[in-house]
């Protein structure tokens, strides 16, 4: 591969590769943190945060609904197990390293 690209003049740095595999998962990271932590905040969602507990129509068909506390908890349960397989992947690419 590497001589595959230095015939094509390019030249990559040391963990290109790594990093090019890490951006999804760090960039899907920070999505659910909107998305998912996140969600009252959203133009669809901000019209419950007066009354997080009563039934809202907006949110029936919302993953938690019908109301606004039930439907952030859910998303933001599914963010952290998601988050976490994320975090899970990023340490397989970029194990630690212990000085000394």
């Amino acid at each position: 591969m590497r001589a595959l690209a230095a015939r094509l003049g390019v030249h990559p740095r040391p963990g290109v590769l790594r990093a090019l595999a890490a951006a999804p998962f760090a960039l899907l990271a920070a999505y659910l943190a909107a998305r998912g932590w996140l969600y009252p905040l959203w133009p669809d969602t901000a019209g419950a945060l007066g009354h997080p507990f009563t039934a809202d129509p907006d949110l029936d068909e919302a993953w938690g609904g019908p109301t606004l506390a039930g439907a952030w908890v859910v998303h933001a349960l599914v963010a952290l197990g998601l988050q976490a397989l994320c975090v899970g992947v990023l340490r397989l690419l970029y194990p630690s390293r212990a000085n000394g």
